[in-house]
């Protein structure tokens, strides 16, 4: 009994640790780090993002991938040869959008990063990276990419990191289910990545994205006691 009582003790320390961890798994992303198109030569850009996942959100389409110089990001991109460029056309909070195929589940915590850039030759006045549950991803026709519109905003950060030229910082967005949120339950996932306009100058302003990950954990406390169910079927049989 004695020693029942030391493994029970011993295997519920275990799961209880190794909970919060249990069962994660990467969200996939369609062209993550926005190296499609290939871009060869530093400094070329393109708007062609058709049928390569990413939308643009309120921005008239200006985004699309860029692979910068030196002159740009002294690193130049943090992960492969692109960027992805997304500027405030017509003085709007616009950029990037994707639906993904993942739906917003129960007992879930989704955690969020991209790594956001400021270019040491475009205007800055600041970024904001979203997660939301829903939207609708329309056909615009050309070769350019298709709007995203729609979405419940699940979690954000709005401008939080000082960027400074020519750098990139990581941003992070936690979002973990909430039962209030229980309309949105099965609808896709949406990530928005979005340039803020500058309101004192008409001038584009303009950030850059890269390497977008998104990590989906089940809740901790059930995974515990899931393990804790198969610890006590585990005892059972043994003092059978």
């Amino acid at each position: 009994m004695f020693k029942q009582m030391i493994l029970a003790a011993a295997v519920a320390g275990v799961v209880l640790a190794l909970g919060a961890s249990a069962g994660a798994y990467p969200v996939a992303i369609q062209n993550p780090g926005l190296e499609i198109p290939v871009l060869l030569v530093d400094g070329d850009w393109a708007y062609s993002m058709d049928g390569e996942g990413w939308g643009y959100v309120d921005n008239e389409g200006n985004i699309g991938p860029w692979n910068p110089t030196t002159a740009d990001f002294p690193g130049e991109a943090p992960e492969g040869e692109n960027v992805g460029w997304a500027n405030s056309g017509d003085m709007v909070i616009g950029g990037f959008g994707q639906l993904l195929t993942e739906t917003l589940g129960a007992g879930m915590t989704y955690t969020l990063t991209v790594k956001v850039g400021n270019a040491a030759t475009y205007p800055w006045f600041g970024y904001c990276v979203q997660l939301l549950a829903g939207g609708t991803m329309g056909d615009s026709g050309d070769e350019y990419a298709d709007p995203i519109t729609g979405g419940f905003l699940l979690a954000q950060d709005y401008n939080t990191l000082t960027i400074a030229d020519g750098t990139f910082e990581t941003s992070t967005v936690t979002y973990t289910y909430d039962p209030v949120h229980s309309a949105y339950l099965g609808e896709r996932l949406q990530i928005r990545l979005l340039c803020l306009p500058n309101p004192a100058e008409w001038d584009d302003t303009e950030v850059e994205f890269d390497d977008v990950k998104l990590d989906a954990i089940p809740e901790p406390a059930t995974m515990a006691l899931l393990g804790l169910g198969g610890l006590g079927l585990l005892l059972g049989r043994k003092h059978k």
